[in-house]
């Protein structure tokens, strides 16, 4: 396994770009090139030479790149051969999710899979959006589920659905009572979030020209449950979520879930994404088509 700096060095040479390959790997391209340099001066060595056709390697350079592609090949075929060996061998999977996913869905196909194959084991990880693309490109996880939009060119969708967002709140709020509501009309009220929501809210002040100041939520808590138990007892208090993270409290009609009239709202996919380059075994990919069987299932 190679540091960033190779990772880095590798996908730059590949792309003969500092800014593509900054693209491709989700990250900053003068972050990416404050590596390549501090890798140079690690090796003492010039890696690339600046041109008009972009990045060409120096010869030191096409010595490293030969050397690194070639230790990435034999890993990968390495890992291919163990993977298809035997069935019965170990596999840990890690996922890297949105919390409301882990708590609703998750523990369910896992379970049911677990059954069948009594050697996998998992490990799953709630994070913001932002750190779960951040844990596949480096492969710190082999799945991750999160919002579909934006993802880098080194990561696949293999499937994704419509989860549109609206408004959790008490079923007392005077909001229940339209049959149209706007974000505008949200924002007369006090709103929650949670960290994963500000990625997308981001966006929404964007669309309508509101400054990083102009909205202030009354509270920012990471803990559902918590954010659940404060909207029933503040019946004015809002929270834009999709139906996801409160399935049971709908039913139970303790809480009301309102479609919000906005495009990006409506339109919030989340998919099943991977790293493209990441070899994955067996098992894992046949849990992968059980994940998406049952993402098929929800309504």
């Amino acid at each position: 396994m190679f540091s960033l700096e190779y990772r880095y060095f590798y996908q730059s040479a590949l792309d003969k770009s500092f800014r593509k390959a900054g693209e491709n790997l989700n990250i900053n391209s003068s972050a990416l090139v404050r590596q390549i340099y501090k890798l140079e001066d690690r090796l003492n060595l010039k890696l690339f030479n600046r041109s008009s056709k972009g990045l060409e390697l120096t010869a030191q350079g096409n010595l490293l790149y030969n050397y690194v592609a070639e230790s990435i090949e034999k890993n990968e075929k390495f890992l291919e051969n163990i993977y298809q060996s035997d069935e019965n061998f170990e596999t840990h999977i890690t996922i890297s999710t949105v919390e409301t996913i882990a708590i609703y869905f998750l523990s369910t196909v896992i379970k049911n899979f677990q059954e069948q194959n009594k050697f996998t084991t998992f490990e799953i990880n709630a994070k913001k959006p932002d750190s779960i693309i951040d844990d596949l490109i480096l492969n710190k996880s082999n799945i991750g589920i999160t919002f579909a939009k934006d993802i880098p060119k080194s990561l696949e969708i293999l499937f994704e659905k419509n989860f549109p967002l609206g408004i959790l709140c008490s079923p007392n709020h005077e909001l229940t009572k339209k049959n149209k509501i706007s974000i505008l009309d949200c924002l007369t009220y006090p709103l929650v979030f949670h960290p994963g929501t500000l990625t997308v809210w981001k966006k929404i002040q964007r669309e309508m020209g509101y400054s990083s100041h102009y909205i202030k939520p009354r509270i920012i808590s990471n803990s559902y449950a918590f954010i659940k138990s404060y909207l029933k007892k503040n019946t004015q208090a809002l929270f834009f979520s999709t139906k996801l993270g409160a399935l049971l409290e709908i039913s139970e009609k303790s809480l009301i879930h309102k479609s919000v009239d906005n495009k990006t709202f409506l339109s919030n996919n989340i998919g099943i994404i991977v790293n493209k380059s990441l070899l994955q075994n067996k098992k894992t990919e046949f849990f992968i088509e059980n994940l998406i069987k049952f993402f098929e299932t929800i309504n």
